[in-house]
């Protein structure tokens, strides 16, 4: 199959499969005699692992090395090196979480500040610099202190 239908059978752009290839992620396709690379179902299957790992935010080099175990029929043991990077992935977006929970607090504060003619204590960084010293001041205050 060409690059084309390649494409259209992983769900992927013609581009990005190029540009897999000439990154080294994926092997060098054999070309015909017109110069059209040629693939096949094996190439298939790294493209849609390959793809489905990116999409889970893993990274390029280790997506590109776990669909090549795939590729050569060791997916029991792509699986088994892919759980601890699951696990990795899950706490990141865990904290991804949190952080936009905190920002979105933030905001709603603000903008009921400002919709209340409050004084906007929020944007003034010395009492943001106090509110932080505090708030962590408070946290040292409870952790029991060792001799």
């Amino acid at each position: 199959m060409r690059v084309s239908e390649l494409a259209r059978r992983s769900g992927i752009a013609s581009s990005a499969i190029r540009f897999y290839e000439s990154a080294g992620v994926l092997p060098p396709a054999p070309r015909q005699a017109n110069g059209y690379r040629e693939y096949g179902e094996q190439d298939l299957c790294r493209v849609r692992v390959l793809a489905s790992l990116r999409a889970l935010g893993i990274e390029l080099e280790e997506s590109a090395r776990l669909a090549d175990l795939c590729s050569k029929g060791q997916c029991d043991e792509m699986q088994e090196q892919l759980l601890p990077r699951i696990a990795t992935r899950r706490a990141e977006l865990a904290a991804a979480r949190a952080e936009i929970e905190h920002v979105d607090e933030e905001l709603a504060r603000l903008a009921l500040a400002i919709q209340s003619d409050q004084p906007q204590t929020t944007l003034c960084l010395e009492e943001q610099e106090e509110r932080h010293e505090r708030r962590f001041a408070d946290a040292r205050m409870r952790l029991p202190v060792l001799p």
